[in-house]
């Protein structure tokens, strides 16, 4: 603080002593015109009581009449001769012909004419004053010094206080944050820090959620291989046994595609949140794009005896998205509804007037509960009706599918749809079209 302070405090030293000289040696010639007339009123008297005496003493007695009043006086006077004059400009000459009191540029000498024609010259000598301007000179320095110190303290209270929040900050405190009051000249840098520490808070969270949620899920298909591995290695040779080590090595490709799964899930996830994955935006047909996705599970909702309608309205048949992206995140709707539809599955994708594509996944089942719908997105979460892995899958599709709608600068929403079921709403915003896809429409 004290190195600031002085830096500041010269600073403004150096500012306010360059504002003086340059006052003093400016003001004077710019406004000589202002200064000028205002001499003249001010030395009325004083002008006349000089013509005067000085018109009381002509020819040779005005010599001794200038000594005897240079005795008395501080100025220095003589009687100006014609090259003297010539000095002046025209401005200043005129002004001498008619009778006015002319001051030069630097204010030290003033020229006044007398009555027989002669022009006297005053020169002014300072006094010296400079015990006055010291201690004058002080008191402004020692004032500016208290302003600053006031000005700075005020300042530096509030960013010692934003300091020690990110220090406990960075030793882990993650809950800290800067409580300033809103009249601080900083508050805006205060909600800023504590906008970036609930951010990173939260990213912290999710990633020791992440983490937790991983190991958790990787340790039952490890232990089952453990467990199958063991088991091989125990096999006997009859002809039942090895039927039995073939159902085991079965379980095991089982378990194995199933950490697979699991791997490229997490990888997927992790892609979408870093922004690793790249947007491939091109101009889609909507219903192709559904009528695609209702083709790849076409299978699972036959094996479940479900059936799936699909629809596509709208004034604009096309979007544009990245289709393999929103494909997925559809794919891993129509898959999370199957495993909970009663009888039927609804796909839909609505546009409107400005472009914007609202996709619906809705099924009739069990639907989930309000408590759950605000962490049903979040990874690893499953309600509490699909623990196991078999119905609720590994917890991370619905994670993807609203990363997926971040990207695209949408949202997707939960609520309860017409039979009861939960209904799934990805809306996605208009996109412009890119560049190259635009060049290569119109070849």
């Amino acid at each position: 603080m004290v190195r600031s302070l002085l830096k500041l405090y010269l600073l403004v030293m150096l500012a306010a002593a360059a504002a003086v000289v340059a006052i003093n040696y400016t003001f004077i010639p710019l406004f000589h015109e202002q200064f000028t007339e205002s001499e003249r009123v001010n030395r009325q008297g004083y002008a006349f009581v000089l013509s005067e005496y000085l018109a009381q003493h002509p020819g040779e007695l005005r010599k001794g009449a200038l000594e005897k009043l240079q005795a008395h006086a501080l100025e220095r006077f003589k009687l100006a001769d014609a090259a003297e004059l010539s000095r002046l400009d025209a401005r200043q000459r005129q002004d001498i012909a008619d009778g006015k009191l002319v001051l030069s540029y630097d204010a030290k000498d003033y020229y006044l004419p007398l009555r027989d024609g002669q022009v006297l010259h005053a020169h002014s000598v300072d006094v010296d004053n400079t015990n006055v301007d010291v201690v004058a000179y002080a008191l402004i320095a020692f004032a500016t010094l208290l302003s600053i110190v006031a000005w700075v303290w005020y300042h530096w209270r509030d960013l010692d206080k934003l300091q020690q929040a990110a220090r406990d900050f960075g030793r882990g405190k993650l809950s800290t944050r800067a409580d300033l009051p809103r009249r601080s000249n900083i508050s805006e840098l205060a909600m800023q820090f504590n906008e970036m520490a609930e951010q990173i808070e939260a990213s912290i969270v999710h990633q020791r959620e992440m983490m937790h949620g991983i190991s958790h899920e990787l340790k039952t298909p490890i232990a089952r291989l453990e467990f199958g591995i063991a088991l091989l290695q125990s096999a006997g040779a009859g002809e039942e046994e090895q039927a039995r080590q073939a159902q085991r090595l079965e379980d095991l490709r089982r378990d194995v595609r199933e950490l697979d799964e699991l791997v490229t899930e997490l990888l997927t996830l992790g892609q979408l949140e870093q922004g690793a994955a790249p947007m491939m935006l091109m101009r889609v047909s909507v219903g192709e794009l559904i009528d695609s996705v209702a083709a790849s599970v076409a299978n699972e909702v036959a094996d479940h005896k479900l059936t799936l309608s699909v629809l596509a309205s709208g004034p604009l048949p096309h979007h544009v998205c990245d289709p393999r992206q929103v494909a997925r995140a559809l794919l891993n709707l129509c898959r999370n509804a199957t495993r909970y539809a009663r009888s039927a599955i609804q796909l839909r994708a609505e546009t409107d007037a400005a472009g914007t594509l609202c996709l619906t996944v809705e099924d009739d089942g069990p639907g989930v509960v309000p408590e759950e719908r605000a962490r049903i997105f979040e990874p690893f979460h499953r309600p509490d009706s699909s623990r196991n892995r078999h119905t609720g899958g590994f917890g991370l599709g619905l994670a993807i599918v609203r990363r997926i709608a971040l990207l695209h600068g949408g949202q997707v929403g939960l609520d309860s749809g017409s039979a009861g079921g939960a209904r799934f709403v990805i809306t996605l915003p208009a996109m412009d079209e890119p560049a190259v896809a635009v060049s290569a429409q119109a070849a």
